[in-house]
């Protein structure tokens, strides 16, 4: 038990490190936005692929890992999936990418986050927590609200979707952080 929560909480801590690393990149990039928008989008996409497809590849280890437990480890594998299945579309889709940026782009960015937010909510309901539940439900919930903020009325220009972006990935390490923190009392409190 105490080793399957220190492999949780270092994949976690993996995960955590990459979306804080996402939200940092993306902060500096509002800045670069404004004066080379062309160069910003594909260095934008190409830091989200390549967060996609890291966060992918973990979750899938962490759904190989629970072999042993009672996990519905289809919902984890399926987000890795999505997961790396989106960083290579949005690598092919940039290599295409001429004088304005795809609005397909922010539509699989889009799609990723709620599908992802979505499966996380399912793995999350579909195991037992004793205390700490909402923290992982909040980053799920945050995945969710910020793909349907993409998709909004008015889609967001490239300053304001690398804002968003940014935001998310900030607010997303943090929660992950927090729950990493949990995870590490669990483990102390664990026979």
């Amino acid at each position: 038990m105490a080793s399957e929560i220190l492999f949780g909480r270092l994949v976690l801590g993996i995960r955590t490190g990459l979306a804080l690393l996402l939200g940092l990149v993306g902060s500096f990039m509002v800045v670069l936005a404004v004066l080379m928008p062309r160069t910003t989008t594909v260095l934008v996409v190409q830091f989200f692929a390549v967060y996609a497809l890291l966060d992918g590849l973990l979750s899938i280890v962490v759904a190989v890992q629970a072999v042993r437990r009672t996990v519905p480890r289809c919902f984890m594998v399926l987000e890795g999936l999505v997961s790396v299945g989106t960083g290579v579309a949005a690598f092919i889709a940039i290599g295409g990418y001429g004088e304005r940026p795809p609005r397909g782009l922010l539509v699989l960015i889009a799609l990723w986050a709620i599908i992802t937010g979505a499966l996380e909510l399912a793995v999350i309901f579909s195991l037992y927590f004793g205390r700490g539940r909402w923290i992982l439900v909040a980053t799920a919930a945050l995945t969710v609200a910020f793909g349907t903020s993409l998709l909004g009325w008015a889609p967001p220009d490239l300053v304001a979707a690398v804002w968003r972006l940014a935001m998310y990935a900030l607010v997303l390490g943090v929660l992950r952080l927090v729950a990493t923190l949990w995870l590490r009392g669990q483990e102390r409190l664990a026979p």
